[in-house]
């Protein structure tokens, strides 16, 4: 099929592409298609090329939560960036786009005087990843802090969804895989820049001394009401269990790290493993946090 993107303006498109070059895993197949969108015009007709031929389509953001299928995506995987990437605050409301890294906005902000999100310091990802998988640590979510979103159906329609109808619970929302997030609108508070540079350094301190080094998606799995994911798999006696290439961190019991040559197929047959020995010895279901793209 020759490529449907190769007249339109403000993308990139390439063939192909290995998604493992795109994941914190370093795991996955290559994207029939992947396309860089840098303005709302490209993509709203990226996406009528996409209604027009049938295509399935995914949204990327810095692939820190994602799994990838060996097999890989028969389909468009988008990647915005561009207008996507920018920032702006005036009286403590901040308007981004959604494909600002997480850290990018901290720094930005915290250099205009504004914080509050310090407790997201060190999440690796997008805003509109935050915001879709409502990211959260120490307590304290991006939820808490979220006004409104702007997003775009595969229509290319924009409108303005508020918190409530995001519909914000742990560690998910009500946005829809076919809804794109093109800006977040957030909530913070004026403060000393050195006091929010302190906190927000303390916070990746911490985060680094917890959490392992090596490839990883991160939490695999949500913490269930009440417990730990992390603390009930280490009960188990999971730590180190290896299948293939993937293996429980022995750092974080909540952590599939890829040991350099690790499939798809090993991470979900290791997770598997997990859920079912957590299962027969405690009664509780581990829910994959992480999410998966075949």
């Amino acid at each position: 099929m020759r490529n449907p993107f190769r007249i339109t303006g403000g993308v990139r498109v390439m063939m192909g592409e290995k998604l493992s070059r795109h994941t914190s895993f370093r795991i996955g197949g290559a994207a029939q298609y992947f396309v860089y969108v840098h303005t709302k015009n490209a993509l709203r007709n990226v996406l009528n090329i996409i209604t027009k031929n049938k295509m399935q389509y995914f949204l990327i953001g810095a692939g820190t939560n994602l799994l990838v299928a060996d097999e890989g995506f028969k389909g468009v995987v988008l990647k915005l960036g561009g207008v996507f990437k920018r920032m702006a605050i005036h009286n403590g409301r901040c308007s981004c786009g959604s494909g600002l890294l997480v850290d990018c906005l901290l720094t930005m902000a915290a250099k205009k005087g504004y914080g509050g999100l310090e407790f997201m310091a060190g999440i690796p990802g997008t805003m509109g990843g935050a915001v879709k998988g409502n990211a959260g640590a120490f307590g304290s979510s991006i939820a808490d802090f979220t006004e409104s979103v702007v997003i775009m159906d595969g229509s290319g329609i924009e409108r303005t969804k508020t918190k409530s109808e995001i519909g914000f619970s742990y560690r998910d929302s009500r946005i829809r895989n076919g809804e794109i997030i093109t800006a977040v609108n957030l909530l913070m508070k004026k403060e000393k820049r050195k006091a929010i540079l302190l906190k927000i350094n303390r916070n990746l301190m911490i985060r680094k001394r917890k959490h392992p080094t090596g490839y990883s998606a991160g939490s695999f799995f949500k913490n269930p009401s009440g417990h730990a994911a992390g603390r009930l798999i280490e009960d188990c006696g999971l730590k180190g269990l290896s299948i293939g290439g993937a293996e429980i961190s022995e750092k974080h019991g909540n952590y599939i790290i890829n040991r350099g040559q690790a499939h798809a197929a090993d991470v979900i047959a290791l997770a598997r493993v997990v859920q079912q020995r957590v299962r027969k010895k405690t009664g509780i279901t581990l829910e994959r946090e992480v999410r998966l793209l075949k």
